[in-house]
């Protein structure tokens, strides 16, 4: 085989491993069978050859190059060695070896390009699908053979062996560089230096909405950051501070056990040394108190310490200061009303319906068989002395506070106005004080809002107050300009508007004018009827009602309980109107009946058709909405009655108040001509009158300034409403009227 022999690669389709196989230099395939059996032979043969250290000139003048080219385009694909070729020669093998004399062999320059397509053992050198074998299991060798003529024989598949690497560096053999060999070219594995996998998510995933919102905050995120090249992240380094604990020690107070003993007479004996020897100083801070009180706009309910603070110029500025903080006067107060319930404790008792320990069952028994006016105390001090008590109320969510309204009634003694916070806690000097520029003639607490304080005066004003605040400044006022009464104000009350409009108030004035305030932007007013003239005889038609032009005084008015939208108003005149909030050209219905100014119209608490007015004819009158005369009428005195108010726990029961000096006590059950209870008053004129809407007692003011509290007893409740309203029913059936 002295042809030169050129290696040629062929490439395997889809990404398999490339096999290339040399043309053969014989033209028969029992020619090549041959020279394998040969080569197994003399396989040692050419290996003590190879380790001899034979020439290049011994083994012939003739080389050898591996050339791979690719099977589809024919070009030269070999790879480059890496590293220089050996320059020791080939030694020329034996003669005992398989190529012939004149066979040439490669250079040491196809040393390493054999190592680097071929595999090696170590027991000599190896090809996958070369004729030597690695081990007597491998002595049967795959031969892929090509024919010249194409289709002349069929192709055998070869079988492949796995790669062998070869430890040594051996070069190969002079023998093997004459046969033919099959090279196996593999792809090499994949190094990936940065990889960012991507992700799908299908149309019907449930996190499709997740994975959009991110992928536009990440949008969001690239387009702020374009054109940041001023700003940089740096890392901040924060220093926590060690901490230390440490101990502090102090010396504990001295404290020491003291125990007294006071008897009452060494307090007495106390007191009448120290009123002995301070008598001067006593009467001149009284003086003071005297002169101070009378000009004071204090509201703290302390009147010691306005005088003190006035009246003795001698006092250091330590002592004023000290005298003047809250504190102090907070504490004074405290002090006082401990005083004070000492000395009322008994009295307090019986307004809570709680009887005293030391009172016998017996004689229990008999007090509440016989119907009486049981006197408490009187809530009267300096500063309401010789005034008229014109009004009174109950706030809504602490009952003990009763707020009552000072002013005159004649136009020719009017003077300022004042309006004082009794508290059960101190009957003798109220909790606050308020002092308008005139008389008050109307107040009333808010239902809901229960620290707004509604106040009408006798010039026409419209004042709103906010008990809570220490000064005398109303947070709302009517004016001029925005529809003031031009007359006194006799009535306010409150109604509920629903949840979205709150509380709107309503005034009754003697200018003819019955007027809703809005608290929403100040006190802004609306009419809800103008008060005219009715005639006083019995109306049978629509065509004989005729209107006098001039205004009706209004007197009082009161809100149905049932229905807040119809409301009664009482006049000077006397017919008693029947009106809705939401009509205000007429009247629903009139009651005419009295003769004289209507002083007082209140609807029953127990059965919403049913009131009673007061008027200075004398009489009291029960009416029924559905009728146009009275019910019944009652009458005790020959004076006019300034105040009438039904009880709320018992629906037959009535109190009025007369000119002449009594507090009448009525119930209907037992008799519509003469009161139950009466109590003489004189010298002084009773002007008003309030039940206590959480005990049986009954509170009266009258012409000197004095609140009485009187407790009713003998007074069975009902246990049910039902029986409350089938009592005043019968009573409205029974008419026994007195005329």
């Amino acid at each position: 085989m002295s042809s030169t022999i050129s290696k040629k690669s062929k490439g395997v389709k889809g990404g398999d491993k490339g096999v290339s196989s040399s043309s053969m230099s014989s033209s028969s395939n029992l020619a090549s069978k041959a020279s394998m059996a040969r080569h197994r032979s003399t396989r040692q043969t050419g290996m003590s050859s190879r380790r001899s250290g034979m020439s290049a000139s011994q083994v012939g003048e003739r080389t050898h190059s591996l050339v791979v080219r690719d099977p589809e385009t024919g070009a030269d694909v070999t790879p480059a060695s890496l590293l220089e070729s050996d320059a020791s020669p080939m030694q020329q093998v034996p003669s005992g070896s398989l190529s012939g004399p004149g066979s040439q062999h490669s250079s040491d320059k196809f040393d390493m390009d054999s190592m680097s397509s071929a595999g090696f053992s170590r027991s000599g050198w190896s090809s996958q699908g070369t004729s030597t074998p690695v081990n007597e299991e491998q002595d049967e060798v795959p031969v892929r053979d090509e024919m010249e003529e194409k289709g002349s024989h069929p192709i055998v598949e070869e079988k492949k062996e796995p790669l062998v690497l070869l430890a040594s560096d051996e070069p190969p053999k002079p023998a093997d560089l004459e046969k033919d060999a099959t090279i196996f070219l593999s792809e090499t594995e994949t190094f990936f230096l940065f990889e960012i996998p991507s992700s799908c998510v299908a149309d019907d995933d449930p996190q499709l909405e997740a994975v959009k919102e991110v992928n536009a905050k990440y949008q969001e995120l690239v387009k702020s950051k374009a054109g940041q090249d001023k700003y940089s992240d740096r890392a901040m380094q924060t220093l926590n501070m060690a901490l230390k604990n440490k101990d502090a020690q102090a010396t504990p107070a001295t404290t020491v056990s003291v125990g007294v003993d006071v008897t009452n007479y060494e307090i007495h004996d106390a007191i009448l040394a120290l009123e002995d020897k301070t008598e001067e100083e006593d009467e001149e801070i009284m003086r003071s108190m005297a002169s101070n009180s009378k000009g004071a706009n204090s509201s703290d309910g302390l009147s010691a310490i306005d005088a003190l603070l006035g009246g003795n110029s001698d006092m250091s500025r330590e002592e004023e200061r000290i005298m003047s903080s809250k504190s102090f006067k907070d504490s004074l107060m405290s002090l006082e009303r401990i005083v004070m319930q000492n000395l009322y404790h008994e009295r307090q008792l019986k307004y809570r319906n709680l009887l005293p320990p030391e009172v016998p069952k017996a004689e229990e028994e008999g007090e509440e068989e016989r119907k009486k006016l049981e006197f408490l105390w009187c809530f009267e001090c300096e500063l309401s002395r010789e005034r008229n008590v014109s009004c009174m109320a109950w706030n809504k969510l602490n009952s003990d506070i009763l707020a009552v309204g000072y002013g005159e009634f004649d136009f020719t003694n009017q003077r300022d106005g004042m309006i004082l916070f009794w508290s059960l806690k101190n009957p003798e000097y109220p909790h606050k004080v308020i002092r308008t520029s005139c008389s008050v003639t109307s107040i009333a607490f808010a239902d809901k809002s229960v620290n707004l304080l509604a106040v009408g005066l006798y010039d026409g004003t419209v004042a709103v107050y906010d008990v809570r605040k220490e000064d005398d400044a109303p947070v709302l006022e009517s004016t001029f300009t925005g529809g003031k009464h031009s007359d006194a104000v006799w009535e306010v009350r409150w109604i509920d508007k629903g949840s979205e409009r709150g509380e709107a108030l309503v005034s009754v004035s003697s200018d003819g004018r019955v007027t809703q305030w809005s608290m929403s932007k100040g006190l802004e007013n609306t009419d809800l009827i103008k008060l005219k003239r009715v005639a006083n005889h019995k109306k049978t038609s629509n065509k004989s009602e005729a209107f006098i032009s001039r205004m009706a005084s209004g007197m009082c008015a009161d809100f149905n309980r049932k229905d807040p939208s119809v409301y009664l108003v009482g006049t000077e005149e006397g017919p008693v109107h029947k009106c809705s909030v939401s009509y205000n050209e007429q009247y629903l219905d009139s009651f005419i009946g009295h003769s004289g100014p209507v002083y007082k119209v209140v609807w029953s608490p127990f059965l919403s058709s049913a009131f009673l007015t007061c008027s200075a004819d004398w009489a009291i009158k029960l009416w029924h909405q559905d009728s146009e005369n009275a019910m019944l009428t009652m009458q005790s005195s020959a004076d006019s009655v300034a105040d009438v108010q039904w009880s709320p726990f018992l629906s037959t029961v009535f109190a009025s108040v007369s000119g002449d000096g009594y507090i009448n006590i009525w119930d209907m059950s037992i008799s519509t001509l003469d009161p139950i209870l009466t109590e003489e008053i004189l010298p002084a004129k009773p002007s008003s009158i309030l039940f206590s809407p959480n005990s049986d007692v009954i509170v009266a003011g009258d012409s000197t300034g004095r609140v009485l509290v009187y407790r009713l007893l003998g007074f069975a409740k009902s246990s049910s409403h039902e029986e409350q309203v089938a009592k005043l029913e019968k009573a409205l059936a029974a008419k026994d009227n007195v005329e």
